[in-house]
């Protein structure tokens, strides 16, 4: 499913390091279901968090997963049908992660509390450990998590595209509260501190919060010791602050992307928290959501109005060029097969969230570099272009193997094969001839890291498949520049880029 996956992993895996939370974001990206992408009668793509896919695009009818948990209650008849009974029973388990996603911050935070070397949850900036080490701990306590779920519920992923789905937000909810649990927790010292004067001893505990620990936040001492030695012994403060921590992470970070831009997925709500301290004073989030809708309206409106003011003004320099380059220069790292900075799974020992954080690491150092080097920085970026970038380079390399077999074969079923010259297909397609694109990694890399005018067709053509597939059809008004693939002048490629229509 070449866009679901690709929400899921964008919208709770990506969010894998404290840097990765600060320095884009993906809202842009938080598109409706796209329908899975699935060849019945060519070659399978590689295998990949986005899984196989066919040559078209569409939306899909229904999903599985929503059908699951927004199906009504099964009701029992009078004669209490045992069936009916489990049926019932097993959907209302498999539909609410939290208890489970609850257990495994729990864990995490006992682990923690052990400060053991080989399992580091708290990053120390004093030269002794690199931040992934973080996030691969954090991966490991989610895989464990979804292993144990998956066997606990008999589940069958491979199978079931809602039980895969369940696990893939439940890992992916563990990693993201997980490596930033520092960030969460300051926060949650924040707002309780706020209420000190009307907040008892006993919330404090519901909470997670040892009054000791908020004690020595509002007199400004180190908290992190407080917090280790009692997780370390008391499992009621541990469960309830995981219990908060995945609270604000749903109402704070997750869900407000999500639910702008109308995409659900499992247990999204926060109904496993009976205190109101941490939300409290927050407005009803219907209402934020119907403001924001005024309020962009009223821009809408108010930009047509000043559309004849903007014409003489300087045009905004497209955002293009910038995220090619990066692709480009990601093919010559990717050539690499660097086992410490992968971009595709390079061994069967390598877990997706090693590549995730791998490519967010990357688009976050190209742009830090190519902003810092003002001559070739000849303007200022706004944030929304800088971000919008980011998350597009995010957003190919994330996706990178499947966008490539996805052009490969649209190429190759069409009737451009027969027109254009083998010779000439790097430079006009960004493809390498000879079947060598599915069949030879080696010579593909190669190729890519020698030949600058093949990996920069490639990276257009790349770039442009993402903007026409999975960008522009929902988030083209909300993009700086939109979404058009203006540096793409054939027009024939265009038409063999653009979204297949749903087939009846």
């Amino acid at each position: 499913m070449l866009q679901r996956r690709y929400i899921l992993f964008c919208c709770l895996c990506i969010v894998i390091s404290i840097e990765i939370c600060n320095s884009f974001t993906f809202d842009a990206y938080h598109t409706q279901n796209i329908g899975k992408i699935h060849s019945h009668n060519n070659p399978s793509p590689p295998t990949s968090f986005v899984h196989h896919y066919q040559p078209t695009i569409q939306p899909r009818a229904s999903y599985t997963t929503i059908q699951l948990l927004n199906s009504s209650p099964i009701t029992k008849d009078t004669d209490n049908d045992i069936s009916n009974a489990q049926e019932e029973d097993t959907s209302t388990v498999l539909s609410d992660l939290h208890p489970s996603t609850i257990a495994a911050i729990s864990n995490g935070l006992y682990i923690r509390s052990q400060s053991n070397p080989k399992m580091p949850l708290r990053y120390i900036n004093n030269g002794s450990m690199e931040e992934w080490e973080v996030t691969l701990t954090a991966g490991k306590i989610a895989q464990e998590a979804a292993e144990e779920y998956l066997a606990r519920h008999k589940l069958n992923p491979k199978e079931n595209e809602a039980e895969e789905e369940l696990l893939q937000v439940m890992a992916g909810r563990v990693v993201a509260v997980l490596v930033r649990l520092d960030e969460l927790e300051d926060e949650l010292l924040k707002r309780c501190s706020n209420n000190s004067d009307d907040i008892s001893e006993e919330q404090c505990i519901s909470l997670g919060i040892p009054i000791k620990e908020l004690n020595a936040y509002q007199s400004d001492t180190k908290t992190a010791e407080i917090i280790d030695s009692t997780c370390l012994f008391d499992t009621t403060i541990r469960d309830n602050r995981s219990k908060s921590l995945l609270a604000m992470f749903l109402h704070d970070i997750e869900g407000p992307g999500l639910r702008k831009n109308n995409v659900k997925i499992p247990c999204m709500d926060v109904d496993f928290l009976e205190e109101d301290v941490l939300f409290g004073s927050d407005v009803d989030l219907e209402e934020v959501m119907e403001s924001a809708s005024d309020t962009t309206a009223d821009t809408l409106q108010d930009d047509t109005l000043r559309e004849d003011d903007d014409k003489h003004q300087t045009t905004r320099p497209s955002l293009h060029p910038i995220t090619i380059d990066a692709i480009e220069e990601a093919f010559r790292l990717r050539s690499q097969n660097s086992t410490t900075s992968p971009l595709r799974l390079i061994n069967d020992s390598m877990e997706w969230f090693e590549v995730q954080y791998s490519v967010v690491k990357f688009a976050d150092r190209f742009m830090e570099k190519y902003t810092k080097n003002k001559s070739t920085t000849p303007h200022d970026w706004t944030e929304d272009e800088l971000q919008t970038i980011g998350g597009r380079i995010v957003g190919v390399l994330m996706r990178l193997d499947d966008l490539e077999w996805e052009w490969n074969h649209r190429v190759t079923t069409s009737s451009l094969v027969n027109e254009v010259e083998s010779t000439v297909w790097k430079t006009t397609f960004g493809l390498h001839p000879d079947d060598i694109e599915q069949n030879c990694i080696l010579t593909l890399d190669t190729a890519l890291s020698e030949e600058e005018d093949f990996a920069r067709v490639r990276a257009e053509r790349m770039l442009g498949l993402f903007l026409l597939n999975v960008e522009g059809p929902f988030v083209e008004e909300a993009m700086p520049g939109g979404s058009h693939p203006d540096f793409i002048q054939d027009e024939l490629q265009l038409k063999l880029m653009a979204p297949k229509a749903a087939k009846e």
